[in-house]
Formats: C-alpha cells, structure tokens, sequence
C-alpha cells in the first residue's frame, strides 16, 4: 500500500465482511457474492467521489471477489488477481481444509487455520525470513462456511469468462495451491500461466507474471516489494501512459 500512495495512487484498503473492524453477520450468507455486491457498492461511492479511475486488486479470495463483482457490475477499468488460478492441486487443498477449525471468540461458522499451520501451506521457507513468517503467523485472520462453499466455484470459469476488463495475473511459482508441474500445474513462467489460464478470459485482455521463491502468501515474502512494483507498472501502463512493465507478458 505504501508503494502505491508513493507512485501517487489513492489506496482504498478494507477489511473485508467478517474480517478485522467489519461485522460478522451469520457465517452462511457472507460468501463471494455477497462480498462482490459490497465491493461494487464500494466502486460506486468511488465513482461518485469522482475517482474516474478505479482498478480492482485482490489476493487469493479476494481475487475471486473482485473476479465475481467484473464478471456481474463490469464497472472496474483494470484487476490485478493474484494467487488466483482455476486450476488447483487437490492434495493441498484437502490438506488446508482438513486443517481449519472454529475461530476462538467467533460466531459458528467463522473458521481460521490451525496454530502454525500457514508455513506449511502457504509459504516458501527459503523466500521468507522468520519475522515475516511470525507476522503472518500472528495476523492470520477468519473465512466463512459461506467462504468455503464459494472457494469451490474456483474452478468454475462463469466468474471470468464475462470479464471485459484488462486482467494481470500474479502467482508465486511456489504456490502451493495452485502450482504443481508433476500434475500438469506449472507456473514456472509467465507463459505457463498464459498456457493455463487464456481459454478462461475470452473476452478480455490477459496478462502474467510470476514471482520466484514465493507460495502464496506472495506480500509476506522477500519478493513482495517486487510483486508489488510490477503490479503497479502493470497498472499505470494499462490505464495511463507508463512503458510496459518487462517482468509481464501478455497473453494474446
């Protein structure tokens, strides 16, 4: 956030329904759909403050957030989705599934990870140092049963296939989740992604980028001031005048 108030953009940073200073209604009906509704309304209250400009960034749900309010309002110019592919490695999955429990002082249905558990999924060890694993540790936050059942449309391709705005994509290519060569998930690349991931944007302009030695948790690593500089090139050249950013390709 800081990188992008010092390259001159205003940041709307929030904590989404459920999470942090937010309210917490019942754990089934806080969903994808329902948080793509909230953030079309946070849009709009931009576009009435006169931000003409508004790009959509998420990260892992987020992303599939901000794919779900394109794919339904179409009224963002640009989105970064990050840690957000439709292809998932299954194992992991179950794993990080079989490792939530109810969140202590949260209503029912509010779920977080097991104690210590997030290194294990969603970090390279070799990427991160070991105050940026205790902090992630530490700010580990709350998903919904509602969450849960929209994490199974991640595959779905409805979300992006209606998407018309300039979409980048950004994946650590050790994400655990999403990346595996041995089962037909590589991300050693940007053109890996491109390969994966084009047949699912049909009606926009795709583009990929890749961090080394980064899982998912992409900001929590060493790389994160890199993830975050490309991603900004990237923005600034699709919606203003800036060169196209060299650790991009694009897809089509």
């Amino acid at each position: 956030m800081q990188s992008a108030l010092a390259a001159g953009h205003a940041v709307l940073y929030i904590d989404r329904i459920g999470v942090g200073g937010s309210d917490r209604p019942p754990a089934e009906i806080v969903n994808a759909d329902t948080e793509a509704h909230v953030a079309h309304q946070l849009v709009q209250r931009l576009r009435k403050d006169r931000y003409r400009t508004v790009v959509a960034v998420g990260h892992s749900y987020g992303s599939l957030i901000w794919a779900a309010e394109s794919h339904r309002y179409d009224d963002v110019d640009a989105l970064v989705l990050s840690g957000y592919l439709h292809g998932t490695h299954v194992p992991t999955q179950l794993l990080i599934r079989a490792h939530l429990q109810q969140a202590e002082g949260a209503p029912p249905g509010y779920l977080t990870q097991a104690p210590n558990f997030r290194r294990q999924a969603y970090l390279h060890p070799p990427g991160v140092t070991r105050q940026m694993t205790e902090l992630d540790e530490r700010i580990r936050t709350t998903g919904t049963s509602g969450e849960l059942t929209s994490l199974k449309n991640m595959g779905d391709p409805t979300y992006t296939s209606r998407i018309r705005r300039p979409v980048l994509l950004q994946i650590g290519v050790h994400d655990l989740l999403f990346c595996n060569a041995l089962t037909g998930l590589p991300c050693a690349s940007p053109a890996d992604l491109c390969t994966r991931e084009t047949a699912f944007y049909p009606r926009t302009r795709l583009s990929a980028t890749v961090q080394r030695d980064t899982g998912h948790s992409i900001l929590i690593h060493r790389s994160a001031q890199s993830a975050t500089a490309t991603a900004l090139s990237w923005i600034d050249h699709t919606v203003g005048r800036a060169p196209h950013p060299r650790a991009v390709l694009d897809c089509r």
